[in-house]
């Protein structure tokens, strides 16, 4: 069900107060506003800066900037409405206040009255569990984006002079690499595209794709890497290039009709230097899909919470990008094994649990490509079947293998392999990893 579904159920099944976690504030508004419209309440609106008032209104409700003072009068009220607060998870720490939340919660529950929390992040406190839902607002999907890009290519033309020479395929290819971003963020990216030279136009394309890139890596978890490896810049490993050959017209639109699932991951494990970071890559070049990568390492942070909405954060990205490839890239650095301590408090463990239960629900077609050096640091709930559709093991490349890889990097260096004695140089390297 999408978002505005959820919001509308929930309000008619009288759950007094619904929690939604999200940085568009002028998205969760509309959203609010739409679903008022259905069930045809009024809608309230409270901020420190501005206090309560109705929307619609101009004048807000006397004296109601302190959120104790809007919550009472909130309570005082006994007409049935919806009453949006911004950012009130950061006066949790007041104990008057969550009691008059929690007052709130029961009173509400009797009638067609709910307060609507929202903020990026609203850690809900133990006392309003019973009484609160919640609702992560997923990032835009492609139709949310088109009409986003309609709207904006129409504002940006004749009043602002800027000249839009785009077919009706290049509109549809810069919707798609517009996935991954929030409306706010792409808006952004498509008026910078529009206003550095008046126009809007093939050229773009690849400038939206750079921007996109910038606001990924922002966070330091995520990275929109660039499809430059393909599988004939491996040398060796037959069988993993064949399985992949074999299973990548599952992501097609055919296959979905047809009522095939698309493959869901590969874990390669070996010797560290023999083509497994260059096969996740060449994997995304092979599908014609978008490859993300993940530090894992990158996902923990020292202030409390945030590694836990780094990892939310990131697979939300994922899945709004889908289908795409997403690429861990040592990811015993980031999944505690069996030797893990607890000196963290279990955040190890919670991050681990958070991401196995992704790997296992998730409904969007992200392919995880793991890499990992070390099997043994891996817990071995990761290894079970059904995380993964294959394990493949990298090992030092024999000597077909290193013929290939030095024929590859003397084409590379615009060399003919041909006049080479790629035999002798095989017998030469033997022994060695890939890389060396």
């Amino acid at each position: 069900m999408d978002n505005v579904g959820d919001l509308e159920l929930l309000i008619r099944s009288h759950h007094p107060i619904v929690a939604i976690e999200s940085q568009e504030e002028d998205r969760v508004r509309d959203l609010v506003r739409e679903v008022a419209a259905r069930v045809d309440l009024p809608l309230f609106e409270w901020t420190a800066t501005g206090g309560l008032r109705r929307i619609g209104c101009s004048d807000p409700v006397y004296e109601t900037a302190k959120p104790l003072a809007a919550l009472r009068a909130i309570a005082d009220m006994r007409t049935e409405a919806l009453y949006l607060l911004q950012d009130l998870q950061k006066y949790f720490e007041d104990p008057t206040l969550l009691r008059a939340l929690r007052d709130i919660g029961g009173s509400f529950a009797r009638d067609r009255r709910t307060l609507i929390l929202c903020a990026p992040e609203i850690p809900i406190p133990v006392d309003l569990h019973a009484c609160t839902a919640r609702i992560t607002l997923a990032l835009p999907d492609v139709t949310q984006l088109k009409q986003l890009t309609v709207r904006t290519l129409r504002d940006l033309g004749a009043p602002r002079r800027i000249r839009i020479d785009l077919t009706l395929p290049e509109i549809e290819q810069m919707v798609q690499q517009l996935r991954g971003l929030t409306l706010a963020e792409a808006q952004r990216v498509l008026m910078a595209a529009a206003l550095d030279d008046l126009r809007l136009d093939r050229s773009d394309l690849r400038h939206i794709l750079d921007r996109k890139k910038a606001l990924i890596a922002s966070d330091g978890v995520l990275d929109l890497c660039p499809q430059e490896a393909t599988l004939q810049q491996v040398g060796g490993l037959d069988n993993l290039k064949s399985w992949l050959r074999t299973r990548g017209a599952a992501f097609s639109p055919e296959a979905k009709r047809y009522g095939l699932e698309p493959p869901r991951g590969l874990l390669l494990l070996g010797v560290q230097g023999c083509g497994k970071s260059l096969c996740a890559k060449a994997v995304a070049s092979e599908w014609s899909l978008p490859l993300l990568r993940l530090d894992a390492g990158s996902l923990y942070d020292k202030f409390v919470g945030e590694s836990e909405r780094n990892l939310r954060k990131a697979l939300q990205t994922a899945e709004a990008m889908a289908p795409c490839v997403l690429w861990i890239d040592e990811i015993e650095k980031g999944m505690p094994g069996r030797d893990a301590g607890s000196s963290d408090g279990g955040l190890a463990r919670r991050m681990f649990g958070a991401f196995l239960s992704w790997m296992q629900e998730r409904r969007q077609p992200v392919f995880v490509v793991a890499t990992a050096n070390d099997i043994e640091a891996l817990p071995p709930e990761l290894l079970r079947k059904g995380r993964f559709d294959e394990i493949f093991f990298v090992d030092l490349p024999g000597d077909a293998a290193r013929r290939a890889i030095f024929a590859v990097h003397l084409s590379r260096r615009r060399q003919d392999p041909a006049r080479f004695d790629l035999a002798a140089l095989s017998a030469g390297a033997d022994g060695f990893s890939g890389a060396e």
